[in-house]
């Protein structure tokens, strides 16, 4: 009954709008004094906030963050894309491919889906149309792409969340992102080329010359980037010295390039300060909140009921699959997955599946999430930046979610694609 009662209010206060941080802390706080008292709830609350953050691990958030400010305040995403449309913009979509190679290269600068569906809508979507792709095309490509691609290949701010909430490698996670992620850009390319061919899109064609210019303002930065991965991947350092690294990097180059001043500077640890506040909230909400679930063992009584109901390992992870599609409607990336893990983690183990292959399958559903109305937050902000209306980005973006899906089932049918590169750390 008080589960019943709590988990309506925690549905009624999201849809109120309530962030979702809030929400956690609230029904959390509230079911901890239902169940074991006021007294509990202080010891609790007294210790949650700093203990629940309180990991070296955990600076690696704020370190990416910065990394991805100072890159963005330097203008770097803008001249990625000039490059890259010079070096493959005469071949057939190679506009529309272009858009999806630099969005998997400002996602890996950035790790935040948010801040690079904002860069690249402003950057991507008038240079497609330009191209004669429609405005829903390519507005949908961008809302679709470059969230998905930036929180699947490293650095990825949703599996360093997942990594720390299940106690998995950070390392191992961020490097299992990368053949999914190219997997997807794989994907993403052949269906531009097809729709282009038949379509006739223009072509950009540049000199030998132009195309080596291009890339005179970006190999510093792909450099670092490079050297990020490989201290990840070599086990040189931890995910958290690989970020830290990268963003004092992140700093040089802007200095170096005469890209950042004080303001810049100023501008980007404040916004770096705030995003990193948000994120640490959510966690402390969700630390509560696993607490009262814990409490209540109604994870042990839905483990033990899926155990007793007999289905098949596959037809489990079905259901959870369309759980988080349809959760994804309605929540946000991050505080879905804190919110679901407490209960979802332990039965997915339990199935005898691999965790690092699990993270990966969460992180692409609740990305899809992002692009799927009504609350679909990558629509608006390419709507917002783009100045396509949300319904064209939404009509432009579904051929696009088709091949996310489609990703999705391959990667579930051959866990390899995620578990290789770990494998061979």
């Amino acid at each position: 009954m008080v589960i019943s009662v709590l988990l309506i209010a925690l549905l009624v206060l999201l849809l109120i709008g309530m962030p979702i941080a809030f929400v956690l802390l609230t029904i959390g706080s509230i079911g901890i004094v239902w169940i074991q008292g006021f007294d509990t709830l202080q010891g609790i609350l007294s210790t949650t906030a700093y203990r629940s953050v309180n990991s070296f691990t955990f600076s690696a958030i704020p370190l990416f963050i910065l990394m991805a400010h100072f890159i963005s305040k330097s203008k770097i995403a803008d001249e990625l894309f000039d490059s890259v449309i010079k070096w493959i913009g005469h071949f057939p979509g190679g506009t529309g491919v272009a858009t999806v190679l630099a969005s998997a290269g400002f996602g890996t600068l950035s790790g935040s889906s948010v801040a690079a569906t904002a860069a690249m809508s402003q950057i991507a979507v008038p240079q497609m149309i330009k191209a004669k792709y429609s405005d829903s095309f390519s507005a949908g490509l961008v809302a679709t792409a470059t969230g998905i691609l930036a929180a699947m290949i490293p650095p990825s701010i949703p599996l360093i969340l997942y990594g720390i909430q299940t106690e998995n490698s950070i390392g191992k996670l961020l490097i299992a992102g990368v053949l999914p992620g190219l997997l997807i850009a794989f994907l993403l390319c052949v269906y531009i080329i097809l729709v282009s061919l038949k379509n006739k899109t223009s072509s950009v064609k540049a000199s030998w010359s132009e195309r080596w210019g291009s890339l005179k303002h970006i190999w510093p930065v792909i450099l670092l980037v490079l050297v990020v991965i490989t201290i990840i991947y070599l086990g040189i350092g931890t995910a958290t010295e690989a970020a830290a690294f990268g963003a004092f990097g992140a700093f040089l180059i802007g200095v170096l390039m005469r890209r950042l001043d004080w303001k810049a500077i100023y501008e980007a640890l404040m916004i770096t300060t705030k995003q990193s506040a948000m994120i640490f909230t959510i966690i402390i909400g969700a630390h509560v909140f696993a607490y009262f679930v814990a409490l209540t063992r109604v994870g042990n009584d839905i483990i033990n009921a899926i155990e007793a109901s007999g289905f098949p390992a596959w037809v489990i992870m079905l259901m959870l699959v369309i759980m988080y599609l349809v959760m994804g409607m309605f929540m946000d990336l991050i505080g879905t997955m804190l919110l679901t893990i407490p209960l979802v983690y332990p039965l997915v183990i339990g199935l005898g599946y691999d965790p690092i292959w699990f993270g990966i399958v969460l992180v692409l559903l609740l990305e899809i999430g992002l692009v799927t109305p009504p609350v679909g937050i990558n629509l608006f902000i390419v709507s917002e930046n783009s100045g396509v209306h949300s319904n064209r980005v939404l009509v432009g973006a579904i051929p696009f979610i088709v091949v996310m899906l489609l990703a999705l089932l391959l990667i579930m049918a051959f866990p390899q694609i995620a578990l290789y590169l770990p494998s061979k750390m």
